[in-house]
C-alpha cells in the first residue's frame, strides 16, 4: 500500500497535489481464477531459488578463497626456503674463501 501511495504521490507532485487520506483495497482472486495466489507463489519460489544461488555463490567464494590462501602459503614457504638456501650457500662460500685465504697465508 505504501508503495502505491508513493508512486501516485510522485505523479501528483507535478500538479502540486497531495494525498492526505486514501483507501486501497486489497486485490483478491475471482473464484476459479487464482492469478494473485499464483503470482504470490511465483514470488516465493523466485526468492527461494535466489537464496539457493546466493548460498552456492558464498560457498564457492569461500572454497576458492581457502584454496587461494593455501596456495599462497605454500608459495611463500617455498620462497623463504629458497632464500634461506641461497644465504646458507653464500655463507658457506664465504667460509671456504676465508679458509683458503688463511691456508694460503700460512703457507707463505
Amino acid at each position: 500500500k505504501q508503495e502505491v501511495f508513493e508512486k501516485v504521490q510522485l505523479e501528483l507532485n507535478q500538479f502540486g497535489l497531495w494525498i492526505y487520506n486514501a483507501n486501497v483495497k486489497q486485490l483478491v482472486d475471482v473464484p476459479g481464477h487464482e492469478y494473485f495466489s499464483y503470482l504470490g507463489q511465483k514470488t516465493q519460489m523466485e526468492a527461494a531459488n535466489q537464496a539457493r544461488v546466493d548460498v552456492a555463490e558464498a560457498k564457492m567464494k569461500g572454497e576458492i578463497g581457502s584454496k587461494l590462501r593455501e596456495g599462497q602459503t605454500l608459495q611463500n614457504a617455498a620462497k623463504i626456503d629458497a632464500e634461506t638456501k641461497i644465504i646458507a650457500t653464500q655463507r658457506q662460500g664465504q667460509g671456504k674463501k676465508e679458509e683458503i685465504k688463511v691456508r694460503t697465508e700460512v703457507k707463505v
